[in-house]
């Protein structure tokens, strides 16, 4: 991120909405102005074998398309405790030879306020944590800062975690802690929708020289009055842990996930079948943990720094999942990348897989060629 004397016309309107000026105060008004973003394309194609659309979750269709990505933030300083944040986005994804043009989104809006350690944020924003996926609601977010630890907690009075199986008006609480002993980072975080799902997640990751470990659990826990039913109140959870390295030019990770006998243990998991994957969930590209029950798989994720623009990664997870009579499931995944410049990253991925098994055939193949550029 970095400060700008000129705005972006984008940019620009953003601030307009804030606050009338004229042309005379409008180099006053735009000072102090950072402005970040990015402008991503993806070129991809999906095939998954021996299943119909109709059985698949909405992200595991066959597609071939484009996929354009233009993200602009904007903080805006207000006084001297409050700056005004927005998240301009435009997201066009065309699949299967259709060519349509997106509509432009103020996805973040929020006033943020900062006083030495304290920070409150109030206005549309992410909900924080790992056990949802970037998920969004309308509600405060306070958070402060004792010096090794960070504690905080969020109200939001609507959001858009799924919009098929759980009204959006439930309300969303939260509490998060947050902090170091020694080599060891620690976070830990509850949230509860109401009415529906009461989750907890604990993470702890350890450096030692060259070796870094970490192990992560969430369990949630649905409440009858879901629109889900009565059979699905039960505990459902998810376990990963790994071991990482590097040596030289090269750095690999062992990878251990494992979910419980009734689900995985994300939000996301429980009200959604979209195979969303929260970031307490594993994932590698296209196996992942969410909304599978009684899964366990192995990995290892492996990459060579050839040079210090080009780097090849190779990485194979298999395992099986208990619930469908211990059906096998896999991918294997290569890839190279290649940054242009400070800013410019490319890469070429290719991946064979096995990951949805409702009816023990769904055997794919997907690729994807990138350009992103960050500013």
């Amino acid at each position: 991120m970095k400060k700008i004397a000129k705005l972006s016309l984008v940019a620009a309107v953003a601030v307009a909405g804030l606050t009338n000026v004229n042309a005379a105060s409008l180099e006053e008004a735009i000072k102090g102005v950072d402005v970040s973003g990015q402008f991503r394309f993806r070129f991809q194609e999906k095939k998954v074998d021996g299943e119909s659309t109709a059985t698949l979750p909405t992200a595991d269709n066959n597609e071939t398309g484009s996929d354009v990505e233009i993200e602009v933030g904007v903080k805006v300083p207000v006084t001297e405790n409050v700056t005004a944040v927005f998240k301009i986005d435009n997201a066009n994804d065309d699949a299967d030879d259709a060519n349509t043009k997106a509509d432009v989104e103020i996805e973040d809006y929020y006033f943020s306020y900062n006083a030495g350690a304290l920070t409150v944020n109030a206005g549309q924003q992410n909900i924080p944590g790992r056990i949802t996926d970037g998920n969004q609601g309308d509600g405060i977010v306070a958070l402060y800062n004792l010096g090794s630890a960070t504690i905080g907690a969020a109200a939001f009075a609507d959001h858009n975690v799924d919009s098929t199986r759980l009204d959006n008006s439930n309300s969303v609480l939260s509490a998060i802690a947050m902090g170091n002993v020694g080599p060891v980072s620690l976070l830990g975080q509850y949230a509860t929708v109401a009415d529906t799902v009461d989750t907890y997640n604990l993470k702890a990751d350890a450096n030692f020289d060259m070796v870094k470990v970490g192990v992560e659990y969430t369990e949630s826990e649905l409440d009858a009055a879901t629109g889900i039913g009565a059979a699905f109140r039960d505990d459902r959870s998810t376990l990963k842990a790994y071991v990482a390295g590097n040596v030289g030019i090269v750095s690999g990770k062992l990878i251990y996930a494992k979910t419980g006998d009734n689900g995985s243990g994300s939000i996301d998991s429980q009200v959604s079948t979209a195979g969303l994957e929260a970031p307490a969930e594993y994932l590698l590209w296209n196996l992942g943990t969410s909304f599978k029950s009684d899964m366990e798989i192995y990995g290892v994720d492996a990459s060579v720094a050839v040079t210090p623009k080009l780097s090849l990664r190779a990485a194979y997870v298999e395992g099986e999942v208990g619930s469908l009579a211990g059906k096998e499931v896999y991918e294997a995944l290569g890839q190279i990348s290649y940054k242009v410049s400070k800013n410019l990253n490319t890469y070429v991925r290719y991946a064979e897989f096995d990951s949805n098994g409702v009816n023990n055939s769904a055997d794919g193949q997907r690729g994807r060629v990138e350009v992103k550029y960050s500013f």
